[in-house]
C-alpha cells in the first residue's frame, strides 16, 4: 500500500519498502538490514509515523502468533491489489526459509493494518492530519533576509534574526511575528489579515506595512499603504488606533501606542534593500539592529551614554567601520571582544547628547 502518484515525495514507500519495514518490525531482519532500515526510518518523519503505529498495534495483541491467519491477511491484502492507491506486496518465492520467514512477517503487518482501518486511507489521513494541525515556522539568521508567500497569497518579506510563524490552516491570516518584517497583505474584508507581535496585533485593512518587535526597543508599525488597526494582542476583535498611510506607530514595552502621523519616509524601508538609517535614534534601538545585521551587542561602560541618540546611515559596511562610526558619532571610544561592543566615554570629552 502507498500514496498515489500525484502524493508522492520523500514519505512513499513502495513494495520492497513495506517488506524490509515487516521484517524490521516483526524482528526479522538481520542485524545488517535491521541497521540500514534504521537510518532509512530516521530519515522522514512519516515513516517513522508509520513504524511507530505498526509496532504499537503489533505489541498490543497483532502479533500474536495463535492469534494471526497467515493466509486470510495474505488473501485480504491481494483483493486489495487492484484498487486505486492501493499497492501490493511483491511476489517473492517461498521455498526457502528466509522467504517464508519474509511472508510471515508482511501477513502480521497486514493484519496490524486491516486491524487498524483496513486500507490506505489510514496512512493519507495521518499525513494529512499532520500537515493541518502543525504550525509552520519561517525563520532568518543575523544579516539574512527571506521572501515568503503565504497560502492566501500574501508576501512577506523577512528581515534578519527574525521568525514568523503561521498556525494550522484554519488560522492561518492570524501569524506570530518575532523581529522584523515588510507584509504586502492580499486583502480580505470577511477574514482579516492579524499580525501578533510583542503585546500587541496589527489588523489589515488593505494594506502593506512595516512590523518591527523586540524586546528591548519595543514594537513599531509603518504603514506603506492603505490602513491598520493596532489592539491588544489578547483581544483580536477589539481595534485600538487606525494608522493609514504614512502613519507610524511606537508601542513600549508597557504597551503604550504612540502615533505618529504622516511620519514615515523611504527610511523606514531602508532595511527592505540592506540600509540602516538612523534619525536621532535612541542607543537602545542601534542596539537591536546591530545584533540583528552583524550578530554583535552593544553596552554601554557609563550609563550617561544610554540616553545618546544616533544619526547616521549604513549600507553593508564591516561591522568594524560602523562601531568606529558610531563612536565618532556620539563622542565616545568603542572596545570590541568577539561579539560584544562596549562604548566608553572618551577621556576628557563630554557625549553629544
Amino acid at each position: 500500500m502507498n500514496m498515489s502518484n500525484s502524493d508522492r515525495g520523500s514519505g512513499d514507500i513502495g513494495p520492497d519498502d513495506w517488506e524490509r519495514i515487516a521484517r524490521y518490525v516483526t524482528g526479522e531482519a538481520v542485524a545488517s538490514e535491521a541497521e540500514t532500515t534504521r537510518r532509512w526510518i530516521d530519515a522522514d518523519p512519516h515513516r517513522g509515523d508509520v513504524v511507530r503505529l505498526l509496532e504499537s498495534v503489533l505489541a498490543s495483541g497483532a502479533d500474536d502468533n495463535s492469534d494471526v491467519d497467515v493466509e486470510g491477511a495474505l488473501s485480504a491484502v491481494k483483493t486489495r491489489m487492484h484498487e486505486p492507491k492501493v499497492l501490493p506486496f511483491a511476489a517473492r518465492p517461498v521455498g526457502d526459509a528466509r522467504s517464508r520467514r519474509t511472508i510471515y512477517a508482511l501477513a502480521r503487518v497486514a493484519a496490524a493494518v486491516l486491524i487498524i482501518v483496513g486500507g490506505v486511507t489510514f496512512w493519507e489521513n495521518l499525513r494529512r492530519s499532520r500537515l493541518e494541525s502543525s504550525e509552520h515556522t519561517y525563520a532568518t539568521g543575523i544579516g539574512e533576509r527571506r521572501q515568503v508567500v503565504l497560502q492566501d497569497g500574501t508576501k512577506v518579506l523577512l528581515g534578519p534574526t527574525s521568525r514568523l510563524v503561521v498556525p494550522a490552516s484554519e488560522d492561518r491570516r492570524l501569524v506570530t511575528l518575532d523581529g522584523i518584517a515588510y507584509f504586502s497583505v492580499v486583502h480580505d474584508r470577511a477574514h482579516p489579515f492579524t499580525v501578533r507581535a510583542g503585546s500587541i496585533s496589527i489588523q489589515d485593512i488593505g494594506t502593506a506595512f512595516t512590523v518591527e518587535n523586540d524586546d528591548s526597543a519595543g514594537t513599531r508599525v509603518a504603514v506603506d499603504s492603505g490602513s491598520v488597526a493596532i489592539g491588544a494582542a489578547d483581544q483580536n476583535h477589539v481595534r485600538g488606533a487606525v494608522l493609514n498611510a504614512r502613519d507610524r506607530a511606537i508601542v513600549d514595552g508597557a504597551g503604550v501606542v504612540s502615533v505618529e502621523r504622516s511620519a514615515v519616509s523611504e527610511e523606514d524601508r531602508a532595511w527592505t534593500q540592506g540600509r540602516l538609517i538612523f534619525r536621532d535614534a535612541p542607543l537602545v534601538l542601534v542596539g537591536a539592529e546591530l545584533y540583528r545585521w552583524y550578530g554583535v551587542r552593544l553596552r554601554v561602560a557609563d550609563s550617561t551614554l544610554a540616553n545618546l541618540h544616533l544619526t547616521a546611515t549604513f549600507s553593508g559596511e564591516p561591522i568594524d567601520r560602523v562601531l568606529d562610526v558610531i563612536a565618532l558619532s556620539l563622542g565616545s571610544r568603542v572596545e570590541r571582544q568577539a561579539n560584544v561592543a562596549v562604548l566608553h566615554r572618551s577621556t576628557g570629552s563630554v557625549p553629544r547628547p
